[in-house]
């Protein structure tokens, strides 16, 4: 009873508290903090603004510093005053000590609640504190710990209930004391007793109450004690009427149903009727009602058992029996099988269109070189007839030698040497990983080469200016990730090495679309920092102090009164420098959440290609630490933040963020905020070294988990193929090789540094970079120029591998498709079980069920087929909008116009379009073939097929085809994203045949006009004037009698004999004939075609014998540098090259 008393007492205190409090917040207007209430009241901070209230004057300027001080006494004496004004009486006020020294704090909240009465009765304030007993609630903590420090203190808690009473009493008192001694009455005993009633109240009403208690617990302990003593007959009582009464009840129904049984019985079941048609027309009614929600609740049900499944399939213990299940709660899809032999027809359809373009390029490289050689022939020919007709003979001047970087010398070793320079950067550039362990290696020895093949680098990637150069820059990036993560043993050491990626991306983010995002981001909050006025965001104390006693001194003219070199504990010790500390760091506490809450805002708008470089940076650490998300989100963060944001805040002029230059000042305020920034997106917190900005630290924990979260949702993109829509046909199907902008000396130096570390970059002899390279064989030292070629970069070993498994692949797929089949009609506990256990009617009749639903899909994609072929045979409907009309940017003057439409059709086309109906044919017997078989006979063509699949892919019948059955689970659980991905690889190889249709026609129109360009360039050659033979010459007999006989060639015939063609060295030897009688020997020069001649050997010696060339094989022959030719049938030799001079001489001057 006494610890129930004392804690009444402690409530009761802990109310009055709340009510004082409670008065002085509607009398000064503020709301106070209940918790630190005592301490406010300590400050005297709150009691200033009631004195105020109460007496105006009397309160001069309230002290309120927040840390307790003694000055804070003034403030509690300003109350002092006041009650003294207005006559409080003084057995209420407490003592100074009383509050300031916590001795009394029930007599502080005691007087407070006397002087609400008396202002109240005064009529100074009013109302008085509130009743809160009995309607505040408080723990058993506080209270144990109220009463503790009580019993610890020693107070008495004065009466509360009473102080309404002692004011009113005090009042009366002060009141009574203002009559005159003279004038008071002794009083009777009857008012001695009215007026110590009234004065104890209180305490009458509490003994008479207790009194009337204790009476009243006295009855009550007779009465139950009486109860207590005859408890148990009273139950056996009770206990007996209880079972009277309910057996009367019972017997007095009974009896009445018995006597209306069968009416009863009728009513029962009418009840029973209507009640069951009620529900169940409710029931249908609720599932009317909410049959979404129904269909809903199902497919929930269906997905938790699919997921059950699902999770079977994923725990690695595939059983067939699982795969059954699975498929009989999903169902089966046949068009998946579709997408496949879809996306398989139009891959074969796009090889082999990539292979004809090869051809036909090929074709058009030569013809190229063919049009090339003709026009060097032509200003060959041009050269010796103006020499010729001025009659010099001077000897020739020494010709220049060229560069072997150049695309237009006929020399054929210079232009092979240039050729294979053009396929080793294309290799290099579509091929990251020899760029990718060359830097690496270079980086790991510190060799100074590295800096020639960074910047190389961008040229060869082209600075990332469109998708494919930037496609493949960031797939070099890509892998750098991926070799220099497999290096790293300890996720720790990542901050400890010097990462070659981090270079390309320095590289990389100097772009123009990187630096316009940076700019629209940072330049509206760099600039509102630097003309920001009087901003300073100087975190340590004592340059803060220092920076104060200058400007005090520029500004009066004379040295303040402090001391100038002091410690940081003397330079806090100054109250504006204190202020001045902790304003800076509210300020850059402030500027620092804008950057932050603008970085996280711009997600959408940052560029694709670092959020690229970060998602692959996070899922290779994430796959070699699985278990580090945390030290991953901090490598992401210095990544983003740190490399790629960071630079553009602490130096905005060298990216162009604004234009003019920073004072002192304004960059160390930029540094700060981005230290700032820095930590947070590290989640470090300031240690020692910089523990002037340690009170930040509660605010780097709260906003590095904003960062983090905005540094996840960074590397959360999609994959560079799918947002490029790049593939493995790409190049294959441009009609413009791609073209890099790059130096002789570059290209040289890259070339030395890949055969100095070839054994780091590629082992193996048989790989196309070691054939280039063994090819080239080594760089051409002399070439040191400096300025920049166009390099187009071709790709010579352009072929489309084909692993010869084409047919075993469709055996394949449709064999894994049959054992689907059969797994969803029958189960069993592998394959081999399900397909050797017996068939039943009812799987017969599910497997009809089956047929017919592939019936239906079947003719859903013949009509699919039959529209693409349709598109396929009609030019007008394109399958892609992607063109490139960049083909026409090579042309030169020397070459035909290619502008000109080509009206010849492909007539590869046809061949498309009877392909496509063939396989449209063959599915459709398949499919009506499996009408007329039944369930048993396919299970033993499944097992036919599976016994030629023996050995692919791991398929074996002594593990009862356990691998097949694996990867159909793996099929399962990826089902969906192999869909979505099926249907891409469509979309895209659709719209490569697009391309490729483009490029063949634009192949075969550069064709077409190549041959027109040489056949108009013979003719115009041959057309030219030939001069007539001198009269009586030998020459203008033969020309009489070939005339007399009508057998003049076209273009013209000339006789020479042997030893005039010998003189002139045209003619070198002929087999087994002397010197001697080369004179009756004759050659006969004619031509009756265009750039096509006929050479007739005639003598007594030999039958004649004819031969015939083409301009053609010779200039060949000249390009191919070969010197001698073997001309009829074996009989003579002759010089290539003056056997050229001879027919341009004669038959094109």
């Amino acid at each position: 009873m006494d610890i129930e008393r004392k804690n009444i007492q402690a409530y009761e205190y802990l109310c009055h508290v709340e009510e004082a409090r409670d008065w002085i917040e509607r009398c000064i207007g503020e709301e106070i903090d209940s918790k630190s209430f005592e301490e406010q009241l300590r400050r005297g901070v709150i009691l200033a603004k009631l004195a105020k209230i109460i007496k105006p004057e009397v309160v001069k300027k309230i002290f309120d510093a927040e840390k307790l001080q003694y000055r804070h006494s003034d403030n509690i004496n300003y109350l002092f005053e006041a009650m003294k004004k207005i006559n409080f009486p003084e057995n209420f006020i407490f003592e100074l000590t009383d509050l300031y020294d916590k001795k009394n704090i029930p007599k502080v909240i005691y007087c407070l609640h006397a002087l609400s009465h008396y202002l109240e009765v005064t009529g100074f304030l009013h109302p008085a504190v509130k009743n809160f007993v009995g309607k505040l609630e408080f723990s058993e903590e506080e209270l144990n710990n109220l009463q503790e420090d009580f019993k610890a203190s020693g107070i008495i808690l004065p009466q509360f209930r009473n102080v309404e009473a002692a004011v009113q009493k005090e009042i009366s008192n002060s009141m009574a004391n203002l009559t005159s001694d003279s004038e008071k009455k002794p009083l009777t005993e009857e008012e001695k007793r009215d007026l110590y009633y009234r004065e104890n109240v209180d305490k009458i009403i509490k003994v008479q109450s207790a009194a009337r208690g204790y009476i009243a617990r006295k009855e009550y302990d007779k009465e139950y004690g009486n109860i207590l003593k005859n408890k148990d007959k009273i139950i056996k009582i009770q206990a007996t009427m209880r079972c009277y009464l309910q057996m009367k009840k019972y017997n007095e129904r009974k009896k009445y149903f018995k006597e209306h049984e069968a009416s009863i019985v009728k009513l029962q079941s009418m009840v029973r009727g209507k009640k069951a048609r009620q529900k169940y027309l409710d029931r249908k009614n609720y599932y009317e009602r909410n049959i979404d929600k129904i269909i809903k609740v199902q497919s929930y049900v269906r997905r938790f058992l699919a997921m059950k499944c699902l999770k079977e399939l994923k725990s690695g213990k595939t059983t067939s029996h699982t795969v059954h299940r699975y498929l009989k709660l999903m169902g089966d899809n046949s068009l998946d099988f579709d997408y496949e032999s879809e996306m398989e027809f139009l891959r074969e359809l796009a090889i082999r269109k990539i292979r004809e373009n090869i051809e036909l390029e090929k074709e058009v490289n030569a013809l190229d070189i063919k049009i090339e050689l003709l026009v060097k022939n032509k200003i060959s020919i041009q050269e010796v007839f103006h020499a010729s007709k001025k009659k010099k003979k001077n000897a020739p001047e020494n010709e220049t030698v060229e560069s072997i970087f150049t695309s237009k010398t006929p020399d054929k070793e210079s232009r092979r040497k240039f050729k294979l320079y053009q396929n080793l950067f294309y290799l290099v550039q579509t091929n990251q990983k020899y760029l990718a362990k060359l830097m690496i290696k270079l980086n790991s020895i510190g060799s100074s080469q590295i800096k020639t093949i960074e910047n190389t680098v961008m040229s060869l990637y082209g600075y990332a200016q469109n998708n494919r150069e930037e496609y493949l820059l960031l797939n070099l990036i890509k892998k750098t990730i991926e070799y220099e993560v497999e290096d790293i043993h300890d996720i720790n050491d990542f901050w400890r090495v010097n990462p070659i990626f981090i270079k390309l991306v320095l590289h990389y983010c100097r772009g123009a679309k990187e630096q316009q995002y940076l700019r629209d981001l940072l330049q509206p909050l760099i600039k509102s920092v630097i003309t920001c006025d009087g901003l300073e965001l100087e975190s340590n104390p004592v340059a803060i102090y220092k920076n104060i006693i200058r400007e005090a001194e520029f500004n009066s003219g004379q040295k303040p009164d402090k001391k100038y070199d002091v410690d940081a504990k003397e330079a806090l010790s100054d109250e504006e420098t204190k202020k001045a500390y902790i304003n800076h760091l509210q300020k850059l506490r402030e500027i620092t959440n804008k950057f932050l809450d603008a970085i996280i805002a711009s997600l959408p708008n940052m560029p694709y290609s670092i959020r690229c470089i970060a998602m692959e940076l996070s899922t290779h650490f994430m796959e070699k630490w699985p278990n580090n998300q945390a030290d991953v989100t901090k490598i992401l963060g210095n990544l983003i933040y740190y490399r790629y944001i960071n630079p553009v805040i602490c130096a905005p002029e060298g990216f162009d963020i604004i234009e003019s230059n920073i004072n002192q000042i304004q960059r160390k305020n930029l540094a700060e905020i981005a230290k700032l920034l820095h930590n947070i997106s590290v989640n470090k917190p300031f240690a020692d070294d910089n523990q002037w900005l340690q009170p930040l630290n509660e605010y780097i924990a709260i906003a590095a988990k904003k960062f983090a979260i905005f540094f996840n949702k960074v590397a959360c993109v999609e994959s560079a193929e799918v947002h490029y829509q790049i593939d493995e046909f790409d190049d294959l199907a441009k009609t413009s090789n791609p073209v890099i902008y790059i130096s002789p000396k570059e290209i040289i130096e890259v070339h030395q540094c890949i055969i100095e570390h070839i054994e780091d970059v590629e082992t193996n002899e048989k790989d196309p970079l070691r054939i280039i390279l063994k090819d080239l064989g080594d760089p051409v030292t002399t070439e040191t120029s400096e300025k920049e070629i166009q390099l187009t970069l071709v790709n010579i070993f352009a072929d489309v591998n084909d692993d010869g498994n084409s047919e075993m692949n469709r055996l394949y797929k449709k064999t894994k498709n049959m054992v689907l089949d059969i797994i969803l009609i029958q189960n069993g506990k592998s394959i081999l079980d399900a397909l050797n256990r017996p068939t039943t009617e009812d799987l017969e009749y599910s497997f009809k069920c089956l047929i017919k639903q592939k019936i239906i899909y079947e003719k859903l994609l013949k009509e699919k087929i039959e529209q693409e072929r349709k598109e396929l045979e009609n030019p007008n409907i394109k399958l892609s909008t992607n063109t490139n009309p960049d083909h026409d940017s090579n042309d030169n003057n020397d070459k035909p116009n290619t502008n000109e439409a080509n009206e010849n059709t492909n007539p590869q086309d046809q061949d498309e379009s009877e392909n496509k109906k063939n396989l449209t044919k063959i599915r459709s017997e398949s499919i009506t073939q499996l009408k007329n078989i039944t369930f048993a006979e396919y299970k033993k063509m499944t097992k036919e097929n599976l016994e030629k699949l023996e050995g692919f892919r791991d398929i074996k019948k002594e593990n009862e085809y356990q691998a097949l059955l694996t990867i159909i689970t793996k099929e399962i659980i990826n089902k969906n994203i192999h869909r979505k991905q099926r249907i891409a690889e469509i979309q895209k190889l659709k719209q490569t045949i697009g391309n490729l249709k483009q490029k063949e026609d634009y192949l075969l129109s550069q064709k077409t006009q190549y041959h027109q360009y040489i056949d108009g360039c013979m003719a115009k050659l041959s057309d030219n004037k030939k001069p007539k033979p001198t009269i009586f010459s030998r020459q203008y007999y033969y020309l009489k009698k070939l005339e007399k006989e009508g057998k003049v060639p076209k273009f013209g015939s000339y006789q020479y004999t042997a030893e005039q063609l010998h003189k002139r060295q045209i003619l070198e030897s002929i087999n087994g004939v002397n010197q001697k009688l080369y004179g009756a020997i004759k050659f006969t020069i004619s031509s009756d075609e265009v750039g096509i001649f006929n050479i007739v050997a005639k003598a007594k010696l030999f039958d004649p014998t004819e031969i015939t060339i083409t301009l053609d094989e010779l200039l060949d022959a000249r390009y191919n540098e070969i010197q001698t030719l073997t001309i009829c049938d074996g009989l003579a030799k002759v010089n290539v090259n003056l056997l050229l001079h001879l027919i341009n001489k004669k038959f094109y001057s």
